[in-house]
């Protein structure tokens, strides 16, 4: 009887090991998976925000520096300001005039969400170790469109 107890504990503890091993090779995929998914969700964000942006330069010669301005203007849907997964977090926008080595003063944007704002949920150590690969990179940690120090033509940091 006690023999047969013991090998029901040790079936028990396999399974706990084999549900671990399983789980650990999973977890990165998921993270892969779920980081791909949200980026996109956050690009095409950003791409209408680009839109938004440059249809509002056309109209006044400079970049707004208001999501409250574009959306009154009808530029931009009020909830494309959000970044998506981040609990309700607004994009980071930015304006400003650079001069150019002509001397021509050119109006520059720059809008983004970081690595922690729409990876949040996920492996926090992943997240961690993606906003340091790209600070010790000298890249912006996450996703953005434009420059704020230099005229880039609004590109996307993914582009």
């Amino acid at each position: 009887m006690k023999k047969r107890i013991n090998n029901h504990i040790l079936a028990a503890f396999a399974a706990i090991l084999v549900f671990v091993c399983i789980r650990s090779v999973y977890a990165p995929v998921h993270f892969d998976n779920e980081r791909g998914a949200r980026e996109r969700a956050v690009r095409l964000r950003l791409a209408a925000i680009r839109r938004a942006q440059e249809a509002y330069r056309v109209q006044t010669g400079a970049y707004c520096g208001s999501f409250a301005e574009l959306t009154a203007r009808g530029l931009l849907a009020d909830s494309l300001r959000f970044v998506p997964h981040s609990g309700g977090r607004i994009f980071q926008l930015r304006t400003a005039t650079v001069t150019t080595a002509s001397g021509r003063e050119v109006p520059v944007m720059e809008c983004g969400a970081t690595f922690d704002e729409y990876l949040a949920g996920l492996d926090e150590a992943s997240v961690a170790a993606l906003a340091e690969e790209a600070g010790n990179a000298g890249r912006f940690p996450g996703l953005k469109i434009g420059d704020i120090e230099k005229d880039n033509g609004n590109a996307g940091n993914w582009e």
